[in-house]
Formats: structure tokens, sequence, C-alpha cells
């Protein structure tokens, strides 16, 4: 069974204390607590001033530019930020680092040195230090869906074989690697007849898995599931979604019921010796923020 169960990443209550950008799943996340900590819906055109002026942009629009996604932070943005708020030299270099990993991804390079460099920065990894090979195996979507592959009963160990079954949705120098590093990770080896083989049937991540992989992992996946809206007929696919209203301290128990249906319906449906391979995403996220009469502007 292939599941990837994210990490819970840590709330921010409120305090006094300056938030932490390792509480934050994003540095746009982390950089809009610190300028707008009464929510970034309900900051002004000064504050903005006051903040692009702190940090070297000669624009408020630049700044929200940023905060917003569509332009990244500058290194001198990051120092400026880092001096203002005295922040420690781990912190600064995972945000640096969140600005690399995305821009690898947005042009569609390599990112598992970024990977493993986030790994040693961040601390909530300190329970099980992972290889950049790990790293590859749980970030790179694909590497589990050969992995699979393996798995059937006509599998071709033959690069042009699985470059067609993948729909050329990947290189055949991805799959040479991925072919590699698996059996070098001993997730695949042969057997009496030298046959490739699948060894490690199941791949379970944990809280011991750095959530910089887990997040790459879900964005490969994710744009996988956005491609076959166009690509596949809807008799080929099933995509549903449902809005509703939960309290969110029902969040945990909701989030054990999705595992726990993962698990039931790996069950009844997996099948060994089938020829296809499915992927099944269910998301579960909150569309609202809590709303506060205090953050109603005049």
């Amino acid at each position: 069974m292939n599941l990837i169960k994210d990490e819970t990443m840590q709330e921010v209550t409120e305090s006094n204390k300056q938030p932490s950008i390792f509480d934050f799943e994003n540095y746009k996340d982390f950089l809009s607590q610190i300028c707008f900590p009464n929510g970034r819906y309900q900051h002004s055109k000064d504050t903005l001033q006051v903040w692009s002026k702190k940090l070297g942009y000669k624009s408020p629009s630049s700044l929200a530019m940023v905060i917003n996604g569509t332009r990244y932070p500058s290194r001198e943005m990051v120092n400026a930020l880092s001096r203002i708020l005295n922040l420690p030299n781990n912190e600064k270099q995972y945000m640096e680092l969140q600005i690399d990993l995305e821009k690898c991804q947005k042009k569609g390079k390599d990112p598992s040195y970024i990977l493993d460099r986030i790994a040693r920065v961040y601390p909530h990894n300190n329970h099980h230090k992972i290889s950049l090979q790990e790293f590859s195996a749980i970030s790179k979507w694909y590497f589990l869906v050969i992995k699979q592959l393996i798995g059937t009963p006509n599998f071709k160990e033959d690069i042009s074989y699985i470059f067609l079954r993948l729909k050329k949705k990947i290189t055949p120098s991805q799959i040479h690697f991925a072919l590699e590093t698996m059996e070098e990770l001993k997730i695949t080896g042969r057997d009496h007849n030298q046959k490739l083989i699948v060894l490690k049937k199941g791949l379970l991540t944990t809280n011991d898995i750095s959530s910089a992989a887990i997040v790459c992992h879900h964005h490969g996946m994710i744009q996988r599931a956005v491609e076959v809206l166009d690509e596949e007929s809807i008799h080929e696919r099933q995509v549903s979604s449902l809005t509703f209203k939960m309290p969110k301290s029902h969040l945990p128990k909701a989030k054990e019921k999705l595992f726990k249906f993962l698990s039931e319906f790996n069950k009844e449906f997996a099948t060994e010796n089938s020829e296809e391979i499915f992927q099944l995403n269910i998301q579960l996220f909150s569309h609202t923020k809590p709303y506060h009469d205090s953050e109603v502007t005049q």
C-alpha cells in the first residue's frame, strides 16, 4: 500500500512570541503573518509601504507580489528580514531553501539536493536522518508508480516499455534513475532468475520523513490529476469534491477517518495481478479563517 501521510504543521497561537518560519507550510504564509499579524486581508496600503521600505522594495506592490506568490523574494530582502527580526541562522537558511525549492520545481529541475539540505535544517526532522536517495523515492511522484508497475504480471524491465506505459510523462533518464535508486534502497531486488521484483510491498511515510519531500510528492501527484482532467474521458476517471461546514475541532477525527478509509479502500480494490496503476487523491482543507469583529475595517 502506498500511502503518503503528511506531517501535521504546528498551529500558531496568538501570543507576543515572534512566529517561527518552521511553524508555517511556506515562506509566503510566514511573511504574511509577520507583515500583517491581524490578517493578510485586513492590511492597508500604509502597512505595505512601511514593510516595503524596511525590506528594501521601492514600491508596496513589489512586496504584495512576493506575499501573493507572483514574485520571488530577493536575497537582499531575506537578509533585511533576518536582520530586522533577528532570525536564527537555521530559520534564515530554511527560508532561502524554500525559495530555491519553489524555483527549482517551477523550472522542472531535480529538487533532491535542495530537499536534502532542507532535511538538515528542519528541526522537526531529527528523529530519522534519511539519505538523498530516500528523499528522491518519496518526493518524485513516478517512483511509486514505477514500483507498482514492476509488480504487475506482464512487466518488462525495459525503458521503452515503462516510458509508454506511463504515457510518456517522464523521460527515459528519469526511469533509469528511479529503477537504479529503488534497487539501491532495496525497495526492489532480484529473484533467483535475476528478474526484477518488489521487495518492500508497502511504503508508508510518517512524521519521520521531511515535510518538504512529502509536499514535493503531493505537488507531482496533484499536477497529474489536473492533467487527467483534460486528457482522460469521464468514463476513465472520477473527480469529486465536497464543500461543507465543520467545526475545526473535528479535523483530527476527520483526518483519522480518511486515513482509515484509504486503508480499507486499498484492501478492497487493490489487486496484485492487475496490469493498470491508478491514483486516488483525497484533499481535506479549510476554505475559511476565523472571523473576529475587531478585524472589520470601518
